[in-house]
């Protein structure tokens, strides 16, 4: 079978949102179930419920020694604690700063709330119109928080391809959240940024797979697009892509969920928090296996396949940086480049 990326959970639900935060009895279910599935990859962020998401978290890994997991949180974009949102993707209250001083007390207040002396990554969060800012202040901070040991990993983390390619040009990062870019539905990511972090070797966790709903839930009257309610044009293309599913006998969340863990570039997938059976359900979906036919199938209607596009991407940086041994200390998450270079030369 194909590599796929490895599996992380997103907290947000632990914060209030559009919606009621998780409550602790399902909350602490879905964490049990976290664990016996051997996942270990925890994100969250001082966004998510104004903090409440980080302080929720800290209860749940107090069980585990800090070493067994990987942990993440960010800074940059802020909203007071508790609020219910009326709407997630422009919240009138939200703030953003970028500054060094924010920034480090943003980190030091996170990691009191999550119980934690030390951050695995620290991604700057949705910076899209503050690209000069973060870079000039919130990155540099960072730099000075990793040499002293209190992160390991400085990352972006953006809904937008193009922010994560402008604070390419400007920083040297480790690490993206790349979330709503690249899925059945969208692969603006694919274009430029993907190759780039793969010539780069910067690592990539993808986040959003169901683009906030519908390709999970499908061409429903409940289904949401990038935190809102689909367009038109969405729901065709999102009907198009269903009927290919179906003429395999694929689930459509399956489909979904594959065509993201199968990009080379992509390290790891970051989902959502569902039910214990839902999350059961989205491990089978990536497990399953899936006949070629259907990305042939998808490729004629501009669905790019993968596996296609991101290792031709991957061998222009190859030839570049053929001779070097992938880091595989803390502060980098592992590329399989000598099996990499295997692939390449059968092209």
């Amino acid at each position: 079978m194909t590599r796929l990326a490895d599996i992380g959970l997103g907290f947000a639900a632990l914060g209030a949102s559009e919606k009621p935060p998780l409550a602790d009895n399902l909350a602490e279910a879905i964490f049990d179930s976290v664990l016996e599935l051997n996942i270990r990859r925890f994100d969250t962020s001082p966004l998510y419920g104004g903090g409440q998401s980080e302080k929720r978290l800290s209860k749940l890994l107090s069980q585990l020694p800090r070493d067994d997991y990987i942990l993440s949180t960010k800074v940059g974009r802020y909203r007071p604690y508790g609020e219910v949102l009326t709407n997630q993707r422009n919240n009138p209250t939200d703030r953003y700063d970028y500054s060094a001083g924010t920034t480090r007390r943003s980190i030091e207040e996170s990691m009191k709330r999550l119980g934690v002396d030390w951050l695995d990554i620290v991604y700057i969060h949705d910076c899209d119109n503050h690209i000069e800012e973060a870079a000039e202040s919130a990155l540099p901070e960072l730099v000075r928080m990793r040499s002293e040991g209190v992160i390991r990993q400085i990352g972006v983390g953006s809904n937008n391809s193009g922010t994560h390619e402008a604070m390419l040009k400007r920083a040297d990062l480790d690490i993206l959240m790349v979330a709503n870019s690249y899925s059945l539905l969208a692969q603006d990511a694919d274009e430029r940024l993907f190759p780039l972090c793969q010539q780069q070797n910067i690592s990539v966790e993808l986040a959003a797979p169901f683009n906030s709903g519908i390709l999970a839930l499908g061409s429903t009257a409940k289904s949401t697009y990038r935190y809102a309610a689909p367009q038109p044009g969405i729901l065709r293309r999102t009907r198009q892509i269903e009927a290919i599913c179906h003429a395999h006998d694929v689930p459509l969340k399956r489909a979904a969920l594959q065509y993201c863990a199968r990009h080379p570039a992509v390290g790891r997938v970051i989902l959502g928090l569902v039910e214990p059976h839902e999350l059961r359900s989205n491990l089978a979906d990536l497990q399953n296996d899936i006949p070629p036919a259907l990305w042939t199938d998808l490729a004629k209607i501009g669905v790019s396949e993968p596996m296609a596009t991101g290792q031709q991407s991957l061998c222009r940086g190859l030839h570049r940086a053929i001779s070097h041994e992938p880091s595989t200390g803390p502060n980098h998450l592992p590329i399989q480049r000598k099996q990499d270079a295997v692939n390449c030369a059968k092209l």
